[in-house]
């Protein structure tokens, strides 16, 4: 699913994606910047779900709002 999918997507359901850069903690080099999908309010930057794919922040953003 591309960026652009995702946004579509997010805002059917009243909501908004968008990608964060966070530093990895842990495991492989320190500091490392990876990106993390978002998925939920993005004026609150609430994040419902959150993922390395796009796939998995709306499976879990609506496992959230559904309680599946």
């Amino acid at each position: 699913m591309t960026t652009r999918e995702a946004t579509r997507r997010a805002k059917r359901l009243g909501l908004s994606a968008w990608i964060a850069q966070a530093s990895a903690v842990g495991g492989g080099e320190a500091g490392e910047s990876v990106e993390v999908k978002c998925v939920g309010f993005a004026n609150l930057e609430l994040p419902l779900g959150e993922g390395e794919t796009w796939e998995e922040a709306f499976q879990r953003a609506t496992r959230i709002i559904f309680s599946v």
